[in-house]
């Protein structure tokens, strides 16, 4: 009996001893929500500092784990719980300029304007905010223009996950979705979590288009997406033999420390192409401007297949990811990207490049004047030269992400967002337009023709902003020296302010275009008004006595 006791005492020992060895090499809860918040696995990192705050250690580091939370919900697109994290971040005045600008941000992508624009006036560089403020001043009245178009959620192929970036491949639809499919279960990544948003790894799907929707999907190539990580958007030639497939870099060795796994973020995208051979697509061709220091993706073919759109954050651009474009050469090979210039891009992201007929472009933009995070604009050119890019305005933006604006005809397509009312993340959504709506065909408004030129006074970056009072839209341009200079397009029998975002000040100059046209080209001129100091002047005390000098008093006896 003695000998059992001591067995169970020594094997209780020993059991204690493993616990506490392995409780000592279990990380803690904060060293593990960091790791994931340096690899950018968001969603995850979010959860694990919520479980963090409610510790007393987590009480001890409060304002720094609200600033992660705040920050990791916002770069997974979770704007309700960002903007509240955010308002807490504002509570402790703890909240940096940054903090302001993001928190206005997610305010913005709520649909909240008015406290959005208060958020905005805080931030101490106004150039910056400039385009945001005015897409929050526009967006209350554009959100009540009169309807007209209906856009329908495509039920059929939408699930609770995200579902987007349609493309037609002869008369079926391709699209995006990390929401795992039946027949698809065997291919590289569909098993596992993108830590980013917790969700799976989006792969490419097809569906046929009924009279009641799309519907029908079934994998599209196991070929294709047989990637461990992001598979699409896809683009195709005309004649669909070839396709464009955007894919995260499968390859790429990124070196990391042994107790922790590479960083998802530091792979960047890569451009494929996937030629149709025999019923069979063959082994892809890696695009020659792939970079292990930048992304490349997005890619929108012109109708005659000689100029390839992409969305890249290459050095040389305005800022973020900017749309840019090849040529393609006599030996069928493809030029050097070239940026597609400041009329289209900004500081912020651009991309999501779409092509339609007649030297159309459809894209995505955070630059510039909208309603929410992403808006989607329109610009009529090709290569470097563009027309004003418009904003299409509701329905088909709203106060989410509007991206990847499909036009099927002159009158229907397909469009995906995030906006609320949908079945999961992002929604594709269709569109008919009635035969009453004539606005839907030249949106980017052929009537801007008179010639436009205004010299602008600046020794730094300066934000330009020309607002059309009569039809409430705007367009903000970003100018750097020494040009100073901005050339556009006005619309005849209009009015316009345009308004100069100096770093202490703002100029403005009205004007408008009443009995003008083509040939009466509008030239304006702004620089800042220097301060003028009054140099005072002596001026004499008048008084009841004496000659200029004040009375003496009198001594009292």
């Amino acid at each position: 009996m003695r000998k059992t006791l001591i067995n169970y005492f020594a094997t209780g020992v020993l059991f204690y001893i493993t616990l506490q060895a392995v409780a000592q090499e279990q990380p803690s809860i904060s060293k593990t929500a960091d790791i994931r918040f340096r690899r950018e696995e968001y969603a995850q990192a979010a959860g694990l500092y919520e479980r963090l705050l409610r510790t007393r250690e987590g009480r001890k580091h409060a304002a720094e784990i609200k600033e992660r939370l705040a920050t990791s919900y916002r770069l997974y697109n979770q704007y309700d719980k960002a903007a509240y994290w955010y308002a807490q971040v504002l509570q402790d005045n703890t909240a940096t300029p940054e903090d302001h600008l993001h928190y206005g941000d997610m305010l913005k992508s709520l649909g909240r304007y008015d406290e959005a624009r208060q958020q905005y006036s805080q931030y101490p560089d106004q150039q910056r905010v400039a385009t945001r403020i005015a897409g929050c001043d526009s967006a209350v009245k554009w959100m009540n223009l009169p309807g007209g178009v209906h856009l329908k959620n495509e039920t059929g192929v939408n699930t609770g996950k995200n579902d987007w970036g349609t493309t037609w491949h002869g008369n079926h639809v391709v699209f995006v979705s990390d929401s795992v499919r039946k027949d698809v279960w065997y291919i590289k990544g569909t098993r596992r979590r993108y830590g980013r948003n917790n969700a799976g790894y989006g792969k490419l799907y097809e569906a046929e288009n009924g009279q009641s929707g799309i519907g029908y999907v079934k994998d599209f190539s196991s070929f294709i997406n047989n990637y461990p990580y992001h598979v699409g958007p896809v683009c195709f030639t005309p004649g669909g033999d070839t396709a464009y497939v955007t894919v995260t870099d499968p390859a790429r060795r990124v070196p990391y420390d042994k107790k922790e796994r590479p960083v998802y973020g530091t792979r960047q995208l890569r451009l494929l192409m996937f030629v149709r051979q025999q019923h069979k697509w063959q082994p892809p061709v890696a695009f020659p401007y792939n970079s292990n220091d930048y992304s490349i993706g997005h890619a929108a073919l012109n109708e005659a297949g000689n100029v390839l759109y992409i969305a890249s954050d290459m050095p040389g651009g305005s800022g973020g990811t900017d749309i840019w474009y090849c040529e393609k050469q006599g030996d069928n090979t493809w030029g050097k990207p070239q940026n597609c210039g400041p009329q289209l891009n900004t500081a912020d992201d651009d991309a999501f490049p779409v092509t339609g007929a007649e030297n159309m472009l459809y894209y995505a933009s955070k630059g510039k004047a909208g309603l929410g995070g992403y808006d989607v604009f329109a610009a009529s050119g090709s290569k470097a030269t563009w027309t004003t890019p418009v904003n299409l305005l509701p329905p088909f933006n709203s106060s989410a992400d509007d991206f990847y604006y499909v036009p099927q005809t002159d009158r229907d397509g397909f469009i995906s967002s995030n906006r609320t009312g949908g079945k999961g993340g992002d929604d594709i959504y269709s569109f008919n337009a009635p035969p009453a709506l004539p606005e839907l065909k030249p949106l980017p408004v052929p009537l801007l023709r008179i010639p436009f030129t205004v010299d602008i006074c600046a020794g730094t970056a300066t934000c330009v902003y020309l607002y059309n009072k009569t039809r409430d839209m705007g367009w903000c341009y970003m100018i750097m020296p020494p040009s100073g200079k901005i050339e556009a397009k006005l619309e005849p029998d209009a009015e316009y302010v345009i308004r100069v975002h100096y770093p202490d000040h703002v100029e403005s100059v009205e004007f408008d275009t009443k009995n003008m046209n083509e040939t009466t080209p509008v030239n304006k001129s702004i620089c800042p008004t220097p301060a003028v100091k009054e140099t005072p002047q002596y001026r004499p005390v008048k008084h009841k006595k004496g000659h200029g000098h004040p009375p003496k008093k009198k001594r009292k006896k």
